[in-house]
């Protein structure tokens, strides 16, 4: 846990109160090995970065905050995601979380197995909780919208992408090189799609084509799902520092 992540309602003027139980609490205690007056990295939901100074540990974890680093500015890339086996699907949203990505829309497609949209690993609960420990390593307060979407073509269909976003979809024969669709240097929108392990479909790929999105591959590798997106999102943020 690199940041302490708390939502707005666990905060009461300046203090927080993790109980016994909390997953965070037993954190600070059992692995940061925290002592009264140690001051730990912390950040509110969406919004400003700073300390949280520990005031007690026992029975439950009190806090003084100092939040007074910049709020969290909204991160300029989407997902779209064929939902992948439920193992992989917490490697994938907690990667796409500590990375920092605005929104995750988890998809049906053609050759997803319809068994996986049964899993435990689906539900919003576990969904937003494998958000949080994304966000708790890779340090940022933003903690990405995640919707869950049974009918591929009425979520195209109602879908609506950032004016100007650069759109991509993974694909190992795409046409081009995914810095030949997200310029160097740029700072613009992005939304990323990524299919099933088995690939997306010809439909499935002409429909994206269709609204815009352009086949991009990143290399010889062919890659599953999770591996994908970290490599994407990697990619993507060297590609930001560069200058044109």
């Amino acid at each position: 846990m690199n940041l302490l992540l708390l939502d707005p309602a666990e905060v009461v003027g300046d203090e927080a109160v993790l109980g016994s139980g909390d997953r965070r609490a037993r954190h600070i205690r059992q692995v940061l090995r925290a002592t009264v007056g140690q001051r730990l990295r912390a950040g509110m939901t969406r919004g400003a970065t700073g300390e949280a100074e520990v005031l007690s540990l026992e029975p439950e974890v009190r806090l003084r905050l100092d939040l007074t680093g910049p709020a969290a500015a909204p991160p300029a890339v989407d997902l779209v995601v064929a939902v992948p086996r439920p193992k992989a699907l917490s490697r994938l949203v907690q990667t796409a979380a500590a990375f920092g990505v605005g929104r995750i829309d988890l998809v049906n497609a053609w050759r997803v197995d319809k068994s996986y949209f049964e899993s435990p690993r689906l539900v919003p609960e576990a969904l937003v909780a494998d958000a949080r420990l994304g966000c708790e390593q890779g340090a940022t307060t933003w903690l990405p919208d995640i919707a869950v979407h049974r009918l591929f073509m009425p979520f195209l269909a109602a879908a609506g992408w950032p004016t100007g976003a650069a759109l991509a979809v993974a694909h190992p024969r795409g046409e081009s090189l995914l810095e030949e669709v997200v310029a160097p240097g740029s700072a613009g929108p992005i939304v990323l799609a990524v299919g099933p392990e088995g690939g997306w479909i010809d439909r499935e790929l002409a429909s994206l084509a269709a609204l815009g999105f352009r086949a991009v591959r990143l290399g010889a590798a062919i890659l599953r799902a999770d591996t994908a997106v970290t490599a994407l999102l990697a990619q993507i943020d060297l590609l930001r520092r560069m200058a044109i």
